[in-house]
């Protein structure tokens, strides 16, 4: 299972939008994301993310612009909560201890706002 809810590209393309303040053309996305990306694969990955209803699309002129069609945060909560849903119902406390590990493993620091977290919601 890949650690993004997206595909690599499609999460850097995703954060370019998110990060724009107005829709941006492939080309724009292109030159965002910078060397090594074709045009060709940065127009098929905007066309995956509207055709899976994250981004929507309108044309001006000859362009069609792409923007996201919820903020990062509104999509993460939603995606994240149906993964830790699923995977919580699938393998309960395994999956909870091993949350816990990849917490102190990756971000020590984050393990304490776990607790703090858990001490609020137990009050």
């Amino acid at each position: 299972m890949s650690s993004n809810l997206l595909g690599e590209l499609e999460q850097k393309i995703m954060n370019i939008l998110w990060d724009s303040e107005e829709a941006l053309k492939p080309s724009e996305v292109k030159v965002k994301l910078g060397e090594g990306y074709a045009y060709t694969t940065v127009m098929t990955v905007l066309t995956r993310l509207n055709e899976k209803e994250l981004l929507s699309r309108c044309k001006k002129g000859k362009a069609y612009y792409y923007s996201p069609i919820e903020c990062k945060e509104k999509f993460a909560t939603t995606k994240l909560k149906n993964l830790f849903g699923g995977i919580i119902s699938s393998y309960n406390d395994l999956a909870i201890t091993q949350f816990v590990d990849a917490i102190e493993e990756e971000d020590p620091a984050s393990l304490q706002k776990l607790k703090d977290y858990l001490n609020k919601a137990s009050d």
